[in-house]
């Protein structure tokens, strides 16, 4: 499949191939092979070049936002075919934020009714000796919080929701 991608002002003809699992993607001319595994609602973890990624993927109301170990990159993703739009809607119902990995909770910087905007951090958690902030896949209202800090927690444990 082909598609036509634009994220901070750049644009690329995108060529996805997929065989048992696997996927190629042709960006120009640079090709990648990757291994695309779900992990949850939103997430998955990507093997490229060796390396495991975590990363949560979601609809917005302009195209998709991808966060990569907490950057977020808005992403405008059009059929290059049919040149029709992906992923624009409306958000339904509440926004689970999951541990992307095992770890534990070092500060939770938001409170429950707190308004959050995307791409806002919402806990810090260390995992394999390193903190990491995780933030906000969209913009909401923090309607619960279920960890405290100093909390450990296992991969796809639930942390919070946004509503």
């Amino acid at each position: 499949m082909f598609f036509d991608a634009a994220t901070g002002g750049k644009n690329a003809r995108i060529e996805v191939r997929e065989a048992q699992g696997r996927y190629q993607v042709t960006i120009g001319d640079k090709t990648l092979d990757l291994d695309w595994v779900r992990t949850g609602e939103h997430e998955a973890s990507v093997l490229l070049d060796g390396a495991s990624h975590d990363i949560t993927v979601e609809k917005t109301a302009e195209g998709f936002a991808v966060l990569i170990r907490g950057d977020r990159f808005d992403v405008d993703l059009k059929d290059a075919v049919k040149g029709v739009a992906l992923g624009k809607v409306a958000h339904a119902g509440p926004l689970k934020l999951n541990a992307p990995m095992p770890g534990k909770i070092v500060k939770v910087l938001v409170s429950p009714g707190d308004t959050v905007e995307a791409g806002r951090g919402v806990l810090v958690m260390e995992a394999m000796k390193m903190e990491n902030e995780l933030k906000a896949a969209r913009a909401g209202t923090i309607q619960e919080i279920r960890v405290k800090e100093g909390q450990a927690v296992e991969m796809g444990a639930l942390l919070l929701i946004i509503g």
